[in-house]
Parts: C-alpha cells; sequence; structure tokens
C-alpha cells in the first residue's frame, strides 16, 4: 500500500497533504509511478476548462507517493522545475491548456496532447533569471493582494459602523425630546406573545436589535411600524391568464438595489392585485436565502411599473412615522449585524426569515426630521464607502491580468536580460539528447481502487490488437523499445481501452516469455525472455 496523489491534491496554492489516499503498487509499479523531488504535477481533467493543467512542483515531502490517472507527471530533463511551472501556470491562466482540452462535461488534457503541446525553451541559465524575477514579481502581486482584500475587509466593517451608529441614533445630532404619543400597543399576531418582550431573554446584543433606544425615541414591533406582507406563491396554474403582471422575486432584490435585468411574469386577478402590487417605498425583504444573506433589502422605487411580488420575498410597507429609507436603513442593520441570520431558520442551506418572527423583531423609531438626517448622512457615508469598495474590487479584478501579461513576458524572453555567453538550449538538447522515456508516459497511473484485473475490455474502435507481445518481438528481430512495440503488437495511444489492454498484456508476459532490458523505469527494452 502506498499514498500517491490524485487532482484533488493540486490546489492553485500548492500541493495539498492534508487528504493523500493510499493504494496497492506493485514494486515494479512504483518505478514507473513513483514520484520525485522536481516532477512537475498537473491535472489531466476538471469539471471547469479553466482548471485543466493545474500544476505543482512536486518537491519529495512525503516518500514513497506515486500518482493516479488524473494527474499528468512532466520530469524536467533541460528545463528547470521552476521554468515549466511557470511554462504550464501560464498555459493554464491564458486559456491555452483549455483551448487544448477536449470532453463533454469533464475536460481532459489528454497525455498525448499535453506532449506535443510546442514548449519555449530557453538556455538554462537564463531559465535560472527568468524564474528568479518571475517569483519576485508573483510574490509581489499576492502580497498586494492580500492588502486588497484586507482593505475590502476593513470598508466592509466601516459599513456595518455607519449603520449601527444609524439605528443608535449616533450619526447625527439628536432633536429635541418629544413626548411619545399616547396610543394603545398592537398585539403580536395570531395571539402570540412578543419573542422580544423579555429582554433578559434576548440572545442577541441590544444594540444590534435596538432594543434600547436613545432618549426621545420610541421603541416597536416591526409590524406595529409598517405593513407587513408576504408575497403571493408561485404555482402552474399561475403561468397562463388574463392578467399577466411582472414580478419580484430573490432574485431581483440586491442590497439597497432592484435588478431589472430578469423579470418574470404570472397571472394575479385583480383582487390580488390589490394585495401584491407594489407601490414606491416599499421595502422588500429576502426571505429565504443564504444563511449571511437572508433579509436582504431594497426599496422599491417604480423600477417596474404595475410589479407584484412572490413568496420568496417579504414586503415592509411603512407607516405614517417612518421614512421608507430610513426603514432600509434599520433592516440593512439588522441583516449586516446578523440578527436576520440569527432568527432565520434553516432547510438545508437555505434560511428562512420567517414572515412571524420578522415582525416581531423591535423596530427602533426616532423623531421624523431626524430620521431624514440620518438617512442623508448615511447616505453619504455608505456613497463613499461604496465607491471605495468598487476601486478596491476593480483592482483586484486586474491582478489576474497583470499576472498573465507578466508569465506572457517571461516565455516571450522580455523579463530577464539574455547573455550571449549562455549555453544555447539547441547545443544544451544536442549535448543532453533527448529525455529519457518512463513506461509511465505510455500507461496511464492507476485508478483509485483499481488494480489491473486479468479481465480484457474490448476496444470500441479498432480491431483487438495482438496480446502475445512475444510473437511481435520474434517478428521484429526480438528486441524492441516499449513504445515501438505498443505500436508493432497493434495497439493505439489514443483509445485508453488500448493502453489498458497493452498494460495487461505486458505484465502477463514480463518476467515469463519477456523480459526488460535495462533500468526498468527509463530505459524500457524489451527482448524476448529466450534471447541470447
Amino acid at each position: 500500500m502506498t499514498r500517491y496523489v490524485r487532482a484533488a491534491n493540486i490546489t492553485p496554492g500548492g500541493m495539498d497533504f492534508s487528504d493523500l489516499l493510499e493504494m496497492n503498487f506493485t514494486p515494479a509499479e512504483r518505478e514507473v509511478f513513483g514520484l520525485r523531488a522536481g516532477d512537475v504535477l498537473l491535472t489531466e481533467a476538471s469539471g471547469s476548462a479553466s482548471q485543466v493543467g493545474r500544476a505543482a512542483i512536486w518537491r519529495g515531502e512525503v516518500e514513497p507517493c506515486c500518482f493516479q490517472n488524473t494527474v499528468i507527471r512532466f520530469r524536467p530533463h533541460v528545463t528547470t522545475s521552476e521554468y515549466a511551472f511557470l511554462v504550464f501556470r501560464y498555459f493554464a491562466v491564458a486559456g491555452v491548456f483549455a483551448r487544448v482540452a477536449r470532453g463533454v462535461g469533464i475536460q481532459h488534457l489528454g497525455g498525448s496532447r499535453f506532449a506535443e503541446m510546442p514548449y519555449p525553451l530557453p538556455p538554462l541559465a537564463e531559465q535560472k533569471r527568468i524564474t528568479d524575477i518571475a517569483d519576485l514579481r508573483l510574490a509581489e502581486i499576492r502580497e498586494a493582494e492580500v492588502r486588497l482584500r484586507s482593505v475590502l475587509n476593513h470598508l466592509s466593517e466601516q459599513t456595518r459602523e455607519i449603520l449601527a451608529a444609524a439605528v443608535a441614533g449616533e450619526l447625527v445630532p439628536r432633536s429635541s425630546p418629544a413626548p411619545e404619543p399616547n396610543r394603545p400597543r398592537r398585539s403580536p399576531a395570531s395571539g402570540q406573545a412578543s419573542l422580544f418582550e423579555d429582554e433578559a431573554a434576548l440572545n442577541f446584543d441590544a444594540p444590534r436589535l435596538g432594543a434600547t433606544v436613545p432618549e426621545g425615541w420610541t421603541r416597536r414591533r416591526v409590524d406595529e411600524a409598517g405593513e407587513v406582507t408576504l408575497g403571493r406563491q408561485r404555482a402552474p396554474k399561475h403561468a397562463r391568464g388574463r392578467n399577466m403582471r411582472p414580478y419580484l422575486r430573490v432574485a431581483n432584490v440586491h442590497e439597497d438595489r432592484i435588478d431589472t435585468s430578469d423579470i418574470l411574469r404570472m397571472n394575479f386577478e385583480p383582487e390580488e392585485v390589490a394585495i401584491y402590487e407594489l407601490r414606491n417605498g416599499d421595502v422588500l425583504l429576502n426571505e429565504g436565502q443564504s444563511p449571511e444573506l437572508v433579509g436582504r433589502p431594497a426599496i422599491y422605487r417604480g423600477e417596474v411599473p404595475g410589479a407584484c411580488f412572490q413568496n420568496t420575498l417579504i414586503r415592509f410597507r411603512s407607516g405614517d412615522e417612518i421614512e421608507p429609507e430610513y426603514a432600509l436603513l434599520v433592516f440593512r442593520h439588522y441583516m449586516h449585524s446578523g440578527v436576520f441570520r440569527d432568527i432565520a431558520r434553516w432547510s438545508t442551506n437555505i434560511a428562512h426569515l420567517g414572515l412571524e418572527r420578522f415582525r416581531a423583531l423591535p423596530f427602533p423609531i426616532p423623531p421624523r426630521d431626524e430620521q431624514q438626517r440620518i438617512v442623508a448622512e448615511a447616505r453619504r457615508r455608505l456613497d463613499a464607502t461604496t465607491a471605495q469598495t468598487i476601486a478596491v474590487q476593480a483592482s483586484l479584478k486586474r491582478l489576474p491580468e497583470i499576472e498573465r501579461e507578466l508569465l506572457a513576458a517571461a516565455l516571450a524572453g522580455e523579463l530577464a536580460p539574455q547573455d550571449p555567453d549562455d549555453e544555447p538550449a539547441g547545443e544544451l538538447l544536442r549535448r543532453l539528447g533527448a529525455p529519457r522515456k518512463s513506461q509511465a508516459t505510455l500507461f496511464p497511473a492507476p485508478r483509485r481502487g483499481h488494480i489491473m484485473q486479468k479481465s480484457r475490455p474490448r476496444p470500441t474502435q479498432q480491431a483487438e490488437p495482438s496480446p502475445d507481445l512475444a510473437a511481435v518481438l520474434r517478428e521484429n528481430g526480438g528486441a524492441l523499445p516499449l513504445p515501438e512495440l505498443f505500436a508493432q503488437a497493434g495497439y493505439n495511444r489514443d483509445l485508453p481501452e488500448h493502453i489498458e489492454l497493452f498494460y495487461l498484456a505486458l505484465r502477463e508476459a514480463l518476467g515469463k516469455t519477456i523480459r526488460l532490458v535495462g533500468d526498468a523505469a527509463e530505459n524500457a527494452e524489451l527482448e524476448i525472455a529466450d534471447a541470447t
């Protein structure tokens, strides 16, 4: 049993050793599929074309270790591991691997297609200069990304603080206290007691909920501050009718923004229109969403005339005391501070706000003129924060392009100076010769849980090749290099079934009718066993 690398272990950040699996490799298979420090490993396939060919350098962190057939191994010959990694990284981010990959659903790079790709090869000394400079620049890009994401986190925290200050009465000077109107308190819907009658029983921080309010403010339930309605349920019977109307759903309601790019329609009878038609100033909240976005609110400002709304949304229609823009600030604060997430109920990965739970939330109410001043100041600060956020996000989006440009410059010879004293790459190739072939260049690495069985799958696109490898060797003088034996026996390297058939035939014959000459891993030449 030997640990092995699969595609899941090759991440954008390098090798991940937290989940290495094991399967059985014979000693001969370990020779073929064993990893050495300096090997460059690439993901052979992915459901996303952009992730095909994701690469990492193996530095011998785990010994012994092999690799699965979801991985392609590149073993450097007249190139350094670091330069090869730069080349393959460029091929990945520039879409070169994506254009070479084939498949429906799962995109496969393919060992043969990968082996035939052009490889830019500068002198060995220049490769070292290129990687030194590229590594420095790439580290600067990663540092810029870390800093920009830190700024985004700071701006997000700033938004939370602005909203919290608005709801706590800390954003603008307060109005002179005025006596609260003498009005009867509405009892909660369905005869239930308020979820928040007992302040000591709250599981939330009082400031987050607005459970304590400044002098001169009042505190009511949400359904006492305005009218709360759940939208109309979508059903097949409403797909057609005489009164087709546009309607809004979760996909249309983003934070402080209505998205009108994808508006659907369904039938609303006249009596339903009276209930579900939207008015300017209505606040819409996501009733069902991911936990961090549940309750996401926006104001309807007539973007879709005559629109109604679906039951994936809750509508809050402000009462006479409440400015709709101020209500929006309260609900944005509840979303950012986690109040909505805390009261939601989850089904699988969807959190539901719940009409009754939302109605029972406390709602802090300042005097009307103070609401208007809070809204104006909050809008000014939030707009500034939003502008900064957009600028930072634009910079983050630019970083992958900068990386592509850097890698393209490295491969074009524009990143490091050329030195006429360097040994030319062509001379190095002639001096060292072609790389010595490994059996792994012809055989796919084993699949997880699959040790090559003796049952022979039949190829689907070609007549079955000869399994008698000894007979093929006799016909060709008694000995052949492994690639030639593969071809002379009638196997097609582009057919996975043929590769497996050849591997099975080879295992059957090795040590019996044929034998390996020289080093088993690197000098794969075979001869019939009785050859002298």
